[in-house]
């Protein structure tokens, strides 16, 4: 059975973030995937401590939310990461993951869990892409860095303008087949 790991960036439950990447969620279950999804505004989560021990480990010595989330992603076939951009980047809750993700790096800082595949999900409130393009192309560029793959990439943009259903249909149903895309 493949896995698929989901990171929610937002903190907002019934937000965009949130319905998108619930619908790749439902594409990949349809599938037959499992699903394991990590709501990255938990406040059980801590950030990194800058101890190093991942450097002689493959995992983290923070002991947490997010600490199951390694062995989640070492056992995956494809990972989801949704995020909301506030101010040009990804929300402070993303970032704290990402960082927590140093782990994923061996010791020569090659990818200890490459291969896997991975769509992303933004949304902004601003009608205009190139406000949020730069997070967008952070937090992919950090993700292959890991060396997954990415397979897409979706840009909501207008949100908090009288958004147009008509594009979040169409985006939910590009999520649906992300989602079902992304199980062998």
């Amino acid at each position: 059975m493949s896995k698929v790991v989901i990171f929610n960036g937002s903190p907002r439950k019934n937000g965009y973030t949130s319905k998108l990447l619930a619908e790749a969620a439902k594409g990949a279950q349809s599938k037959g995937a499992e699903v394991i999804e990590f709501d990255l505004n938990n406040p059980g989560i801590r950030g990194c401590q800058g101890c190093f021990y991942c450097r002689t480990h493959d995992g983290c010595a923070v002991n947490d939310y997010l600490q199951p989330m390694y062995d989640a992603i070492k056992e995956a076939d494809a990972i989801v990461f949704g995020s909301p951009i506030y101010y040009y980047r990804i929300t402070g809750q993303a970032k704290v993951w990402f960082d927590r993700t140093f782990p994923m790096l061996g010791n020569d800082y090659k990818p200890r869990h490459p291969g896997k595949k991975f769509i992303t999900i933004f949304v902004q409130g601003n009608q205009d892409s190139k406000i949020g393009a730069d997070g967008v192309e952070f937090a992919n560029n950090m993700l292959k860095e890991l060396g997954w793959k990415l397979e897409d990439s979706i840009h909501y943009c207008g949100t908090s303008h009288n958004s147009d259903l008509a594009i979040f249909n169409e985006l939910s149903v590009r999520a649906f087949k992300d989602g079902e895309n992304l199980v062998k």
